[in-house]
C-alpha cells in the first residue's frame, strides 16, 4: 500500500502525498465552487460547464490515482478498464464523468417547466432541501436494498450487488453498476423529487454539482482525507467499508451525506484503517466482476447464493 516509484525523489512524493491526504479535499471544492460561480455569472453556460465540471475532475483524478495510488491492489488496471468497466461504461450509455453529472443535466432540463412547494423560495433554501430529501430517500432505498427480506429485494439487492462486484475501488469502477439500478435510485431519489417540488434549474445545479462531486470522490484510490467533515459528508474513507467483503463493516448507506447513518446507526468509520478486502466473491455464487452478461441476467436469476450481504440483524458496533 502507498508504494512510492524509486525513480521519484522521495521529498516531492511524501510532499504530493500529503497533499492528496489534506489539500485534495479542499481544492476540489474549490473546483466546483469556482464552476458555479461562473455559473451564476453566465447562467447560459450551465450545461457546458456541467460537462466540463466533471470531465475536467475525473481526468485529473484517474492521473492522480495511477501515480499515486492508496492501495496497489485496488488500482486500474488494462485488464479492469477493458474487460469491465468500458462494457459497463457502454451499457449504461454514459462516459467517465457523465456518470455522476448526465442525469444532473437531466433533472436542470426539467426543473425549467416544474412548479412545486419549493418554486420561487431562495436558492440556498433549495440547494439544503434538494440535499436532504435527495439523501433521506437515496438512504432509505440503498439500506433497503441491502437490509431487508422478500421476493422484491431479491431482485433489488441483485440488480444493485452488481456494483458490489469489483474487488478494487477507483473512480471509473464508478461506471460498474447495472442500469436497472441506475434507473431506479436516479428517477426515485432526484429527477422524481426535483418534478414533483418545483426546483429552480440553478438550485438543481448547485445541489446537483454537491451530488455529483461526492459520487466521483467516494471511489478514489487515493489517501484523501476528511477529517471531521467525514461526519457531514460521504467521501472515500467512508465508503470504502461501503464495498468491505466483511458484510459487517459494510454499512454507510448514505452518498453524499453521512448524517443519516450517525442518526440511524449504520455509520461505521476507523479514520486510517481501510477495509481488508473488498467486493463480492465467486465463491459464494455472485457473477465474476470480468462477466458482464453474467452480471447484467444476475437479478433474474434464481441460483442460492451464500454469504449474502444483505445483513437483517443489528450490525456490530464499531471496535
Amino acid at each position: 500500500m502507498n508504494v512510492t516509484n524509486p525513480s521519484t525523489p522521495l521529498n516531492v512524493a511524501d510532499t504530493a502525498r500529503t497533499f492528496i491526504r489534506w489539500g485534495l479535499y479542499p481544492l476540489l471544492w474549490m473546483w466546483v465552487v469556482g464552476c458555479v460561480a461562473y455559473v451564476m455569472i453566465y447562467p447560459d453556460t450551465m450545461q457546458k460547464v456541467l460537462a466540463i465540471q466533471g470531465t475536467g475532475m475525473v481526468v485529473v483524478l484517474m492521473v492522480l490515482e495511477w501515480r499515486f495510488p492508496y492501495d496497489d491492489r485496488w488500482r486500474m488496471t488494462w485488464r479492469h478498464l477493458l474487460l469491465r468497466d468500458l462494457i459497463f461504461i457502454a451499457i449504461n450509455g454514459a462516459t467517465l464523468a457523465l456518470l455522476s453529472y448526465g442525469l444532473v443535466a437531466l433533472a436542470i432540463d426539467l426543473s425549467e417547466d416544474s412548479i412545486g412547494l419549493i418554486t420561487g423560495q431562495p436558492i440556498w433554501l433549495q440547494v439544503i432541501v434538494g440535499l436532504v430529501v435527495f439523501e433521506a430517500l437515496q438512504y432509505a432505498l440503498h439500506r433497503y436494498m441491502h437490509q431487508s427480506n422478500g421476493p422484491l429485494t431479491h431482485v433489488l439487492w441483485r440488480t444493485h450487488a452488481i456494483h458490489h462486484l469489483p474487488q478494487q475501488l477507483y473512480v471509473v469502477m464508478h461506471a460498474v453498476f447495472h442500469p436497472f439500478n441506475a434507473v431506479l435510485v436516479r428517477c426515485g431519489t432526484q429527477l422524481l423529487p426535483v418534478w414533483l417540488l418545483g426546483y429552480d434549474p440553478m438550485a438543481v445545479y448547485v445541489f446537483g454539482s454537491i451530488i455529483g462531486y461526492h459520487g466521483v470522490v467516494s471511489h478514489l484510490n487515493l489517501d484523501m482525507r476528511m477529517g471531521w467533515l467525514n461526519y457531514l459528508f460521504v467521501g472515500p474513507e467512508l465508503h470504502r467499508y461501503h464495498h468491505s467483503a466483511n458484510s459487517h463493516e459494510a454499512k454507510n448507506f448514505g452518498v453524499t451525506l453521512s448524517v443519516f447513518d450517525i442518526g440511524f446507526g449504520t455509520f461505521h468509520y476507523r479514520p486510517g484503517v481501510p477495509p481488508a478486502e473488498l467486493g463480492l466473491s465467486v465463491d459464494d455464487g455472485y457473477p465474476g466482476q470480468h462477466d458482464p452478461l453474467r452480471a447484467a441476467l444476475f437479478p433474474f436469476s434464481t441460483q442460492a447464493v451464500s454469504g449474502e450481504r444483505t445483513v437483517v440483524a443489528d450490525y456490530p458496533t464499531n471496535p
